[in-house]
Order: C-alpha cells, then structure tokens, then sequence
C-alpha cells in the first residue's frame, strides 16, 4: 500500500503545478491547454515526475521542451506554495496514458466475440 502522506503530497504538487502553469507561466510560443494528470515524488521527496498532457496547436514534444525549459521558475513558484524541508527537482514527462486507452479501446473494438449460442447455430 502506497503511503497516505506521499498520496497527500502527490496531490498538493499537482494542484500547485497545475495553477503555477495556469496562471503563472506566460509562454507565448505554447498555443496549448496544458494540464499536470499526475505526479510520483520519491519517498526521500527529493525527486518528483509530472506527467503532463497538452491539447492545442502547439506540438506535444514542444510543450514539454518549454516546460521543461521553465522547470526552474515553476520549482521556485512551488516552494512558495508548499512548505516542505525540501522542495523536489522536477522531471516533466508527456503522458502517454489517454493515447495507450485509446489504442486498447479500439484493439478491444475489433475483437469478435463468440458464444456457446453462436457455436451451436453453425451445427
């Protein structure tokens, strides 16, 4: 079981990242909304991933390359936010999850399903 203080943290990054990026970060080259969908900080909260998902005009690979360019102002804005004794480095990573749900759906879509019934009208 995950522990719950990490869950809490976890949540309180996301929701300061998600407002920082929203409201702080002025990049006039991203023409995209850009949401965080989650983060895993380690245990020694040292470190932490963000996942991040893009829907615009802007590229995703180019969102996260500006994102990731703005790591340190977006660290600095957190620290303000949320009092920790250490404020985690920042590893931005596009999230892949909606695209992978999508591919199994469609997968799922084209399977032909036989029953018992099925079997026994070809007889």
């Amino acid at each position: 079981m995950k522990n719950v203080r990490l869950e809490r943290i976890n949540s309180e990054i996301r929701k300061a990242i998600s407002e920082i990026i929203d409201q702080e970060l002025r990049d006039p080259q991203i023409n995209a909304m850009i949401g965080v969908s989650s983060v895993e900080i380690t245990p020694d909260l040292a470190n932490a991933k963000v996942f991040i998902t893009s829907m615009g005009a802007t590229p995703e690979d180019e969102v996260i390359a500006r994102i990731k360019g703005a790591a340190g102002f977006i660290r600095g804005e957190l620290s303000k936010r949320i009092k920790l004794r250490i404020t985690p480095r920042l590893d931005f990573r596009l999230d892949k999850s909606e695209a992978y749900f999508a591919h199994i759906n469609e997968v799922l879509k084209g399977i032909q399903y036989t029953t018992e019934e099925d079997g026994e009208d070809e007889e």
